[in-house]
């Protein structure tokens, strides 16, 4: 079975992120690092996030005049650990453009389209999709009852979907969620398609047996 879940490490702490790294890294596609981690780990931790195996997604959501997006790309490619990399599309045109320059074909950057925790409907997610496609950005993060939309407007892109719970799971913060097992569903065989769990799988009980649960579930 292909491996379509990135494991969002929301921690300030991280040992415990190194400990739900090790637990996921035969079940996950990659790891989701977010600002709150980053400010901790530095450099220095992405390389022993790296050693997992596992695919690196720094999840920092860049938002900035053009110029400030462009030095702040240029300082992740640097990186090298780092896979994909985030960027608000409703930076505009002009700053994703920027940033694409920088990246080239070092990193993915994807476009974060309407936060998971806020209402939006499916016409204002493609608007910044077809936006971010414009300016030749790899991927769109949106949730996935965006799906189906934003993949008809490209084959090729790739598509994150935060807000993805288990079956029995609660909301939390989130307004746009969906099962696993219904992503699996919509999303079918598509390679470039991703699911970003966080804590449906570390939050309650054994994050390995949580992780490979939310897998049956999608066999079901």
């Amino acid at each position: 079975m292909r491996k379509n879940i990135f494991v969002a490490l929301d921690f300030s702490n991280f040992d415990k992120a190194l400990d739900v790294a090790k637990s996921v890294k035969d079940d996950a596609a990659g790891l989701k690092i977010t600002n709150e981690l980053f400010a901790i780990c530095g450099r220095e931790g992405l390389k022993k996030l790296e050693n997992f195996g596992l695919e690196i997604f720094l999840d920092i959501k860049i938002h900035d005049v053009p110029n400030t997006v462009k030095k702040t790309v240029a300082s992740i490619v640097s990186l090298n650990a780092v896979k994909y990399l985030t960027i608000h599309t409703s930076a505009g045109q002009d700053a994703l453009e920027a940033a694409k320059e920088v990246a080239g074909n070092k990193l993915d950057l994807l476009g974060v389209t309407v936060l998971t925790s806020q209402f939006a409907t499916k016409e204002q997610v493609n608007m910044l999709a077809e936006l971010g496609i414009k300016s030749g950005l790899s991927g769109i993060v949106a949730s996935a009852q965006e799906y189906k939309s934003i993949r008809s407007l490209s084959k090729n892109l790739k598509i994150f979907c935060p807000g993805i719970r288990g079956v029995d799971d609660k909301k939390h913060d989130q307004k746009r969620v969906m099962s696993y097992s219904e992503f699996c569903k919509i999303s079918k065989n598509d390679d470039r398609a991703f699911a970003v769990i966080g804590r449906p799988i570390y939050e309650n009980g054994d994050t390995r047996k949580n992780i490979k649960k939310i897998i049956q579930s999608s066999l079901i």
